[in-house]
């Protein structure tokens, strides 16, 4: 009897732990998609997967023979089917936890809208969602993701990383994952903006092994502006300098590099430091303002203009001029969208819910037309901490 109970015991503690593997997939038996493409084909939702092919990205097998990915595409109703039939030419089933980047082709953001495949890729369990969201500029998703790339040799995790050093180096470009994108296009007070990619060079060749044999390479991925929507639906595109202001607003800036004109003649180059941005919104006589404040640490990386640096009247003289040209740069940003988008896609309404969610609630259903009517006042504040290793320019001791 007592052996009968010390086994039914044994059993009660060991069975739970066995049902561990019962959804186990083997390796052998996935492919790992790393990228994901959605385009239009008709009616219908064209999904392009790019997968990682083993035995050419192991060190074991040597590879090197072939592609270090490959793209298989299919069309369905809806995102789901669509991956599902990618196995009609796929000898694996996808695997989607390793998503690094979404890519909208330009034709499906405009006309459909990038609200369902979010939505979908949210309440799937096995897709996390901290990938990078991207829209293809003049172009599709799946000739965005069939180009070969030097360096990382995996495409997606190309553009994952080039996108993640970018918004941390430079100005125009902002990193956004998922989840943070299907909060801005739930969150009233705010329009989603996503950075663009764009194929520059001889897409003939992108493909092929022959795009990365040289050192020019003749099809190359390139980041470029960001994409305005209203609601899910891609309406247009910020310029460079446009994105510059939008992202000093939003405080994405962590380094970045920018010149400014001489009071003479010109340039002087600055090496942003540290950034730091603060929306206020407050209410005077019924009526919202936003303010706007910027804290800007710089050095100065280059000098070609005949001026002083070693002087602190000098100094000031740079920091004010900056500090004008920053508040320029934010200004003419959040006009240019008023004028041409009317959509508020740097969260001042955001600002307004928090400071006064009654009067918010007010204007909630037209936000974006008090969007254009929106008293914001702009101030920054620029400090040059460092000059580099050198004072004054040697420009002026240069022999004729």
């Amino acid at each position: 009897m007592n052996k009968c109970l010390r086994l039914i015991l044994c059993l009660s503690v060991l069975l739970p732990l066995l049902t561990g593997c019962w959804d186990r997939r083997e390796l052998n038996e996935l492919g790992i998609m790393l990228g994901l493409g959605v385009d239009k084909d008709g009616d219908m939702v064209r999904v392009s997967a790019q997968v990682v092919v083993p035995n050419e990205v192991s060190s074991k097998s040597g590879g090197g023979q072939g592609t270090p990915v490959t793209q298989y595409q299919a069309s369905a109703d809806t995102l789901f089917e669509a991956i599902q039939k990618l196995t009609e030419t796929s000898p694996r089933r996808i695997f989607m936890a390793h998503i690094r980047i979404l890519v909208f082709g330009e034709e499906y953001a405009r006309k459909v809208g990038i609200y369902d495949v979010m939505e979908a890729l949210m309440r799937e369990p096995s897709a996390r969602p901290d990938y990078y969201v991207m829209v293809a500029r003049n172009t599709t998703a799946s000739k965005v993701l069939d180009v070969l790339t030097p360096l990382d040799n995996i495409p997606a995790e190309k553009l994952f990383s080039s996108l993640d050093v970018s918004f941390k180096t430079w100005s125009p470009t902002t990193a956004i994952t998922g989840d943070e994108l299907l909060n801005h296009i739930l969150t009233p007070g705010i329009q989603p903006a996503i950075t663009g990619i764009e194929i520059v060079g001889d897409t003939k060749k992108s493909g092929s092994k022959d795009n990365i044999s040289s050192i020019s390479t003749p099809a190359k991925l390139n980041t470029t502006g960001l994409s305005v929507f209203r609601q899910d639906k891609l309406i247009g595109w910020l310029t460079e300098d446009e994105s510059k202001g939008y992202n000093y607003i939003r405080d994405n800036v962590v380094s970045t590099v920018s010149h400014l004109p001489c009071r003479n003649s010109g340039e002087v180059t600055f090496k942003a430091l540290r950034t730091k941005t603060k929306r206020e919104a407050k209410v005077v006589n019924g009526l919202p303002i936003v303010n706007v404040s910027l804290k800007n640490v710089s050095s100065i990386g280059a000098v070609e203009c005949d001026i002083h640096i070693g002087s602190m009247k000098t100094i000031r003289e740079l920091e004010r001029d900056s500090e004008e040209k920053l508040v320029e740069l934010m200004q003419e940003s959040v006009d240019s969208v008023r004028r041409k988008f009317h959509v508020d896609i740097f969260g001042f309404g955001q600002e307004l819910y928090h400071a006064d969610p009654k009067l918010f609630k007010t204007m909630e259903k037209d936000w974006d037309k008090h969007f254009e009517n929106l008293d914001i006042r702009y101030k920054a504040n620029v400090q040059i901490k460092r000059v580099g290793t050198l004072d004054d320019s040697f420009k002026g001791e240069m022999k004729e």
